[in-house]
């Protein structure tokens, strides 16, 4: 059996494994399409949104609702979910941190380390597939990855939604939000999703066009590096909107071999999406370092002398670096170390700190 076909036996070996856990949860048959029989009985709820942010793609099934997303909260802080209830999500996504993490690796229940820098999960609402390395279609399917890891949380969904089931709290609010006091694993998917697509940041100040004007003519300079395609030329992957990144998966010459880390590949199986990972937003860059998804720089002119002549050449090189290459070799960009100082002083203006701060999305108090 060749790689490619080990690693797509093994994403068809994982999907089945998903669809049985909720399938067993939800009393399907294994076999069955799994359509949701879960009512929302919560009090229908709506973004706030930036004029002409488009409308983020809610779930037919799993509609937002205040005491959905509430019951989210609960969980999203709730240690039970861990098979010691040590850890919870927010012990690697932190608020104060953006819902990042300050460590390049996170550390599990059981000690291990991981292998990815925790990603900040505001706006993850719009983005088609999950994770850095796209291993999740969902958010309903991304939430029950940390908790059953090994080297994260380390339980199973089944013993964690009995521990939920025991609570004094819990029955109680998931009635609340699903008009049933049975805790099952679909709902407990589902009322983390709404919580987390309820996590929504954007900085519309310091774009021209969008927001206010910059705050001054350094910062502005800094915008024109980021735009200029012979300087930072930044603004194909870190679009120039609200959230600052397309959403989409690039391969950006972290790696001379990508095969020794394939990101996308490894799901998809496809040549093309070999050393790809996902293109992480902006905002808030003063409060997520590390940065990259090994959090391999610890500060961000580490990111600009990278992008300078630190990159590797691969057959799947972002197009956007490659024209920034000759002879298979990275060519020095046509900017100035004041450059890359501008460049710095305008990230630091992409920033939402009322993230950091709004107790809609804080631990609760009890």
């Amino acid at each position: 059996m060749n790689k490619r076909s080990r690693i797509l036996n093994k994403r068809t070996i994982y999907a089945a494994g998903l669809a049985l856990i909720l399938s067993f949860a939800s009393g399907c048959r294994k076999d069955a399409p799994l359509p949701s029989k879960i009512i929302s009985c919560g009090t229908p709820y709506e973004l706030e949104l930036p004029q002409n942010t488009p409308p983020m793609p809610i779930p037919e099934d799993n509609p937002m609702t205040s005491e959905g997303i509430e019951l989210g909260r609960h969980l999203f802080y709730e240690k039970m979910l861990s098979g010691d209830n040590t850890q919870a999500c927010a012990s690697c996504h932190q608020q104060e941190h953006a819902f990042a993490e300050n460590t390049k690796f996170s550390t599990g229940i059981d000690g291990f380390e991981g292998t990815r820098n925790a990603m900040p999960i505001a706006n993850l609402g719009w983005s088609p597939k999950l994770f850095w390395d796209g291993k999740a279609n969902s958010l309903e399917e991304l939430v029950l990855f940390p908790i059953q890891s090994e080297v994260e949380m380390h339980e199973s969904v089944f013993r964690a939604v009995r521990k939920l089931q025991q609570s004094d709290k819990y029955p109680a609010m998931f009635y609340q939000a699903f008009c049933d006091s049975t805790i099952t694993v679909e709902t407990m998917s589902k009322a983390l999703a709404q919580f987390m697509r309820s996590i929504v940041s954007y900085n519309y100040r310091s774009v021209p066009g969008i927001g206010n004007e910059l705050r001054n003519e350094v910062q502005k300079r800094g915008f024109e590096v980021f735009v200029d395609e012979n300087k930072g030329d930044c603004f194909h992957c870190h679009t120039v909107t609200t959230f600052t990144t397309n959403f989409k998966f690039e391969n950006n010459g972290l790696n001379e071999n990508p095969e020794s880390d394939p990101g996308l590949y490894a799901q998809t199986g496809n040549p093309d999406d070999m050393g790809k990972f996902k293109i992480p937003s902006l905002i808030n860059l003063r409060h997520t370092a590390p940065y990259m998804h090994d959090g391999r720089f610890s500060n961000l002119m580490e990111v600009l002398n990278f992008y300078d002549t630190g990159f590797h050449v691969s057959p799947t090189l972002s197009i956007d670096l490659r024209k920034h290459t000759k002879d298979g070799k990275p060519v020095p960009r046509l900017w100035s170390e004041r450059d890359k100082l501008d460049l710095l002083a305008f990230l630091l203006t992409l920033e939402d700190t009322t993230l950091l701060t709004n107790p809609k999305w804080a631990r609760p108090e009890d």
